[in-house]
């Protein structure tokens, strides 16, 4: 079997950050900034598949960003894990002096 030669597909330090990507994408970036996106868009396999991904994210609206609910199942076995089931407490030993 050969061994594969591809490059790997990841983001790497040199890429700009999402959110910049996603600047690029909505065409609000400054000149300048632009010139410097599309030059590393041309060589960064990642970063341009990552543009028009970023085409489909909707800013949450004011107030939307609650955290969800954990699931009970995972609350259960988390809690089962950290030893904070209460139906399972164990009583803290008194010490007489």
């Amino acid at each position: 079997m050969k061994a594969s030669t591809a490059k790997s597909f990841n983001k790497k330090l040199a890429c700009p950050s999402s959110n910049l990507l996603l600047s690029f994408q909505r065409r609000a970036l400054a000149p300048e900034i632009n010139l410097l996106v599309k030059h590393h868009l041309a060589g960064c396999d990642f970063c341009y598949c990552e543009v028009p991904l970023l085409a489909f994210y909707a800013l949450p609206l004011r107030g939307e960003c609650r955290t969800p609910d954990l699931p009970i199942n995972l609350r259960v076995l988390a809690e089962s894990i950290l030893g904070k089931d209460n139906s399972e407490e164990v009583p803290e030993p008194h010490f007489q002096r």
